[in-house]
């Protein structure tokens, strides 16, 4: 190649695309995690009670406290996607719960992350800017 601009637009490109990628696969991972609780849900806050430990060979996942049901009690409980975030004591979640369980509980965003449909939009425009950037700079 002897236009080096081209080179780099090109690298350019497939580092946005390859970004856009992650994004998007992270996002999917999100929504798998509210798919295991089964239903909608209804959406509330809550706080980290406490962070993942490990006690030996043992690891206990992080616990969340959220006041859900007909009348507003508090739970403390392991979210079923508890893996997905970075949970640590004292953040703020935004959770879903089966309103037929309320001890059912996925954490939807933390106060640093977005929804994963946010996530999804995010992903799949940075793969559309990606891709079209190497387009522009092949024609």
């Amino acid at each position: 190649m002897s236009q080096p601009w081209l080179t780099v637009a090109l690298l350019f490109a497939a580092g946005w695309t390859a970004f856009g990628i992650r994004v998007v696969h992270r996002a999917l991972r999100g929504r798998r995690g509210l798919r295991l609780l089964g239903v909608r849900g209804v959406r509330t806050e809550g706080d980290v009670a406490r962070s993942p430990r490990r006690e030996g060979a043992d690891l206990h996942p992080a616990q969340v406290r959220y006041q859900a049901g007909p009348h507003h009690q508090t739970y403390r409980r392991a979210p079923l996607n508890s893996g997905l975030h970075t949970l640590r004591t004292g953040h703020t979640v935004v959770v879903r719960y089966d309103p037929a369980d309320p001890r059912r509980v996925v954490v939807v965003r933390t106060r640093t992350t977005f929804t994963p449909m946010t996530n999804l939009v995010w992903g799949v425009l940075l793969c559309l800017f990606g891709v079209g950037l190497g387009v522009w700079a092949v024609v």
